[in-house]
Formats: C-alpha cells, sequence, structure tokens
C-alpha cells in the first residue's frame, strides 16, 4: 500500500481510500475509523468533510459519475460516426474496470444501496442519463441506416449488461487486455447490428480500432489510482 501521509486530509485521498475499502470489503463492512487509520486521521477529520459513510458513499458516487460523463463528452467532441461512437462507449465502460478500478467496484456492486437512501432520485437520473447518451447513439445509427435494431433502448440494455458486470469477472492481471476484450465485444455486438460490406469487415475493422485509439488518449484514462 502506498504511503498517504501526504496532504492525507484531502477530500481526494479519503474519497480514494474509502473506495478501496468498499471495493475490498464491501460498503457495510466498511469503516470510517478504518479509512482515518490508514490515512492518519482522526474520524473526526473525516466526518467534518462528509458528514456521514452514506454522505461518502453519495461522493463517491457523484465523483465517478462525473469522470464517466466526462468520457461522453470526449467521445461525442472526437467521434461523429455512431459505429465508432459505441465502440468508444464500451471501450469506456470496460477500461473503468482497470483504470478506475476501485470506484467501480464500489458503485457498481454496491449500486443497490444508492435506491434505498436519498441518494434515491440522483442515482436514477445519472444512471438513465448516461443509458440515454448510448441510446441516442443507437437511435442515430438506424437513422442513418448503419444500425438494425427495432429496440435501440433494449439493445443499450444489452451493452451495459455486457460491460457493467465485467466486475464479476475481468481481473487487470488475467490473460486478455481490455483492448483485446473492447475488440471481442465489439465485434459481437456490432455483428448483430451492422451490416457488412463486400469488403470483408475491413472497414468495420477500421472503425474499432479507430475508436479503440481515441478513447486511449482519452483526458484521465492513465491516472487509475483516481477516485
Amino acid at each position: 500500500m502506498p504511503d498517504r501521509s501526504p496532504r492525507a486530509s484531502s477530500r481526494d485521498a479519503i474519497l480514494r481510500v474509502f473506495a478501496e475499502h468498499v471495493a475490498d470489503r464491501g460498503y457495510a463492512d466498511t469503516s470510517l475509523a478504518d479509512v482515518a487509520a490508514e490515512l492518519n486521521l482522526s474520524k473526526g477529520t473525516i466526518v467534518h468533510h462528509f458528514k456521514s459513510k452514506e454522505a461518502l458513499l453519495g461522493e463517491l458516487h457523484v465523483a465517478y459519475f462525473t469522470r464517466r460523463f466526462a468520457e461522453v463528452d470526449y467521445v461525442h467532441a472526437q467521434l461523429e460516426d455512431p459505429v465508432s461512437r459505441l465502440v468508444a462507449m464500451i471501450y469506456a465502460l470496460l477500461a473503468a474496470h482497470r483504470d478506475d478500478r476501485a470506484a467501480s467496484l464500489s458503485c457498481l456492486r454496491e449500486l443497490v444501496r444508492y435506491f434505498d437512501g436519498e441518494l434515491n432520485q440522483y442515482a436514477r437520473q445519472e444512471r438513465d442519463r448516461y443509458t440515454g447518451f448510448v441510446v441516442d447513439i443507437l437511435r442515430e445509427g438506424v437513422e442513418r441506416g448503419v444500425f438494425h435494431t427495432p429496440d435501440p433502448r433494449m439493445t443499450a440494455l444489452q451493452v451495459f449488461g455486457m460491460c457493467n458486470y465485467a466486475w464479476t469477472w475481468y481481473r487487470p492481471d488475467g490473460p486478455q487486455s481490455v483492448e483485446e476484450i473492447v475488440l471481442l465485444f465489439s465485434r459481437t455486438i456490432l455483428g448483430g447490428l451492422v451490416r457488412e460490406a463486400d469488403d470483408g469487415g475491413s472497414e468495420l475493422a477500421k472503425l474499432i480500432d479507430k475508436a479503440i485509439e481515441i478513447m486511449q488518449r482519452a483526458p484521465g484514462r492513465a491516472q487509475s489510482d483516481t477516485v
């Protein structure tokens, strides 16, 4: 575990360590006292910043979605065609399991807890807004005649179901890289959406490669230890 004593009282440090504990132990078994001990702080300092453990979980969720929506903005600015945008979103969803792992585990695995408290409405709104971006990509693809799906929303949920539950099996030190998994997943999804031209799929391969390359350059992509 790296030394976290410098500037340990910062909110970012508290959020980061809290995310790591929740990812390792689960929300119920994470205590503010343990987070404070790792940072050489008093529990009162954490309560001063965040009021309660539930509030900390809420701020972790807000920070997580702030990063995800920054990626959405980046995809929108850098890519124009629906195929590349969809691949980029698949990359963003899967890469979060590697580059933003503690927060991803904490938010995706513990998400059900948000729907029992005051964060209910916020969590639903953010999740629906994020889902809506992928739905819009699919609808645009249908309108352009690129994608073929009778229900863009259901297809979007298929994408999220495929990617979000990667936390149950993906390991950063596993046999396949995120990029390899993105390539496989993208071809699986696009195989049901895109009617390839008579070029052996070479144009589709170029679009997939371009989307992955652009998302590898996304702001903050290398900062895997941030919350």
